[in-house]
C-alpha cells in the first residue's frame, strides 16, 4: 500500500463528484478507501481506476451495478489476453524447435 494518499474530502471537491456515488463503489468493494486518524483517504495508485468509473457513471450514464459488471468483463478479458499472449510466445517456442 502506497504511503501516498489524496484526502477523500478533497477528492470529492476536485473532481466535483458525489460523495453517494463514490460510497457506492467502496461499498460495492470496487474501490477501497483508507480510513486513518478518523480521516478517509484514497490511494493515489487506485485514482486512475476511480476516474474511469466516474467517467462511465457521468458521461455514459453506467450505474453501479454496471460498472461492476464492466470492470469484471474487462478483468476477464485482460487475463484472457494475458493467457493468449503465453500460448502464442510457447507456440513460437516449440515452432522454433523444428
Amino acid at each position: 500500500m502506497s504511503k501516498n494518499r489524496l484526502l477523500y474530502s478533497e477528492y470529492l471537491r476536485i473532481y466535483e463528484v458525489e460523495q453517494s456515488f463514490i460510497d457506492s463503489l467502496n461499498e460495492s468493494g470496487l474501490i477501497r478507501l483508507v480510513l486513518q486518524d478518523d480521516e478517509k483517504f484514497i490511494e493515489y495508485d487506485d485514482l486512475s481506476e476511480i476516474e474511469q468509473f466516474v467517467r462511465w457513471h457521468y458521461d455514459l450514464n453506467i450505474n453501479v451495478e454496471g460498472i461492476e459488471a464492466l470492470h469484471h468483463i474487462l478483468g476477464r478479458v485482460k487475463n484472457l489476453q494475458a493467457e493468449i499472449r503465453q500460448l502464442n510466445n510457447e507456440l513460437k517456442f516449440y515452432k522454433s524447435l523444428d
